[in-house]
Formats: C-alpha cells, sequence, structure tokens
C-alpha cells in the first residue's frame, strides 16, 4: 500500500537526447496548424529504468500543406534508491516519468523553432495522464 506521505523512493538520475530530426519549408506561413502525437518505450535493467519518449510535432499551413516536421527522442534515466520503496515502478515509469520529461520536449519544441528562424511554438500546458493513456507498455 502506498503512504501518501512518504517519498516514492525513486530517483531521477538525468535526461539526454537521443535523436533528432528536423525539417521546415523555406518559406513558413505566420499561421500553423499543429499536430503532436507521442510514443514512449521503458525499459529496465536491474534497478535502472529508462523511458524513451519520443515526440513527433508536425505543422501545416493553413491549406493543409506540410510545413513544418520535427521528430526527437529524450531518454530519462530513474532508478530505485530505497529497499523500502513506496511506489510501483511500473506505474511510476508510465505515469510519473512523462510529466519529469515533458519540461524537456515542451522547451527543446520552443528553442529549436525559435532558431529555426519562426515564430516560437509554445506548448500548453498537457494532461499527461491522458496522453498516455492510449500508449502500452511493458518494462523490458
Amino acid at each position: 500500500m502506498i503512504d501518501l506521505d512518504k517519498q516514492p523512493g525513486i530517483s531521477f538520475d538525468g535526461i539526454f537526447l537521443l535523436t533528432e530530426n528536423f525539417y521546415r519549408i523555406p518559406s513558413m506561413p505566420d499561421k500553423l496548424k499543429i499536430d503532436i502525437n507521442f510514443s514512449m518505450v521503458l525499459n529496465s535493467s536491474n534497478d535502472s529504468f529508462s523511458n524513451e519518449l519520443t515526440t513527433n510535432l508536425v505543422c501545416f499551413s493553413e491549406d493543409n500543406e506540410k510545413v513544418l516536421n520535427f521528430e526527437f527522442t529524450f531518454v530519462g534515466i530513474f532508478s530505485v534508491i530505497s529497499e523500502e520503496k513506496n511506489m510501483d515502478i511500473k506505474h511510476f515509469m508510465e505515469h510519473n516519468s512523462p510529466a519529469i520529461i515533458f519540461p524537456y520536449i515542451r522547451e527543446h519544441i520552443t528553442n529549436i523553432t525559435q532558431k529555426a528562424g519562426i515564430n516560437p511554438i509554445l506548448l500548453p500546458p498537457v494532461n499527461i495522464l491522458a496522453m498516455t493513456k492510449g500508449i502500452k507498455n511493458n518494462i523490458k
């Protein structure tokens, strides 16, 4: 049983950019329609766990021409730090780890789009549980 007064006994050990692919057309329109999708791969090795969270951002012009495609994967590394862990690691990895990684995704999208010479794309707040609800995972 989870004790709501205790920490989960899980550590966030780091994050890194694993892959990235970016394309935009030379002449970008001012108004963009944005489509964003996520996929997640969870891995484990002893007491170390990782979440490979891939983001695919596609932007379209008002006449539905694809004008930008941006796909990248961040890997968050986590570990169990206590023999008396207070949260199921599978639950943590499926529900909590995306919430920890998401601010890095938001910042990366804003910075890269700004550096690409277009208006920076600012992602709105996202319901992480709803976002990951349809993603089926098994920790390997």
